[in-house]
């Protein structure tokens, strides 16, 4: 054989050869492939291209490194994280003091928003707004964390302080009259289950959600109820009564306990969205000065603040908000009455 013909046959040898992987492996027949996985509808297991054209120790580190920079792709994944407190009864992170103002406090977990009106009767409204980024920043604090059922009271600054609450209200003093039929739930332990068909519930879920039931009806089947929804039971209170549900303003049953056609201190709390909510306490000047709010003014007032549902708590002597060092009473002047539990906001800020 002539030498350069045989040089031309070993240049096409060598093209062949260097050509052969590209047309085996060609992008256009890796998307036919990947195309025809993802179509096959009698395979419902998701498959990981990454371990079907690598090796497996490749695909690993790959795997690996996605994770790593996931975490760290931005501000909404850390916040995810950051934002999530325990449904316990442990402390929440402590709020920073130079963030309160005489207008609220706020961080980028927490906003709150005071409001004050004054009647002309005398009566004084004090409204917190509060929005949180996530459903565990909404808790509550018992005076005996322990033993929860136990018959222990402490006033709601001292609890506010203990559980670090940036904003507090009296819950519903469960331990008062303790032989009492009433659905009680305290971040998720269980006080009491028992319905009480004279008094209206609410149960808070995981999400922050409100859910009011009136004259108990259908309280033996809220945690069935809620666990098909995808959600769990936090929090249950029984007093009342309901004053707003589902966005329509409740008519009050005259023969409803706590004096409902009385001019009374009133304490009450809303949803108003997603994670949004209206704290309110109704103060007197003087025990019957005729200043105050009966339960179907207080209605009206949680329909017109943008309530989708709103629930009376405990009044008189026990209503009582306080927000960082600030405490404000239903009725001003002597001391604090010692109560069971409250219902707080915290800062989830680490």
């Amino acid at each position: 054989m002539k030498m350069p013909v045989r040089i031309l046959l070993i240049l096409l040898c060598a093209v062949l050869i260097i050509a052969l992987p590209f047309t085996v492996s060609s992008p256009n027949m890796l998307n036919d492939v990947k195309m025809e996985l993802m179509n096959d509808e009698d395979d419902g297991e998701e498959i990981d291209f990454g371990r079907l054209f690598l090796s497996t120790a490749c695909a690993e580190d790959a795997e690996e490194v996605y994770e790593e920079e996931d975490l760290d792709s931005g501000e909404e994944t850390r916040k995810a994280s950051q934002y999530v407190l325990p449904i316990d009864f442990s402390p929440a992170p402590a709020p920073d003091p130079a963030l309160f103002t005489e207008d609220g406090y706020e961080d980028e977990t927490i906003s709150v928003k005071m409001e004050h009106r004054e009647m002309d009767d005398g009566t004084q409204i004090y409204i917190a707004r509060v929005t949180i980024a996530d459903a565990s920043q909404f808790r509550t604090g018992v005076a005996n964390p322990e033993k929860v059922a136990a018959n222990t009271t402490k006033s709601v600054s001292t609890m506010a302080k203990k559980y670090n609450a940036v904003i507090a209200l009296n819950g519903d003093n469960y331990v008062d009259k303790p032989s009492k039929t009433t659905f009680e739930y305290r971040m998720k332990q269980k006080i009491r289950s028992k319905s009480n068909r004279m008094k209206d519930i609410l149960i808070i879920d995981d999400q922050g959600d409100f859910h009011l039931y009136i004259k108990s009806a259908g309280i033996e089947n809220a945690p069935k109820e809620l666990k098909e929804a995808g959600r769990s039971l936090v929090n249950a209170f029984t007093f009342g009564p309901a004053l707003v549900k589902d966005g329509e303003l409740l008519e009050i049953d005259k023969e409803y306990g706590y004096n409902p056609g009385g001019k009374e201190p009133r304490a009450a709390i809303g949803q108003t969205g997603p994670l949004s909510y209206v704290m309110v306490i109704i103060q007197v000047k003087h025990r019957n000065d005729g200043s105050g709010f009966s339960q179907y003014k207080l209605a009206e007032l949680m329909y017109e603040l943008g309530c989708v549902q709103a629930f009376n708590l405990d009044g008189g002597n026990s209503a009582e908000m306080v927000i960082g060092d600030r405490i404000i009473k239903g009725m001003p002047g002597g001391d604090e009455r010692s109560l069971s539990d409250i219902i707080y906001f915290a800062t989830a800020k680490p």
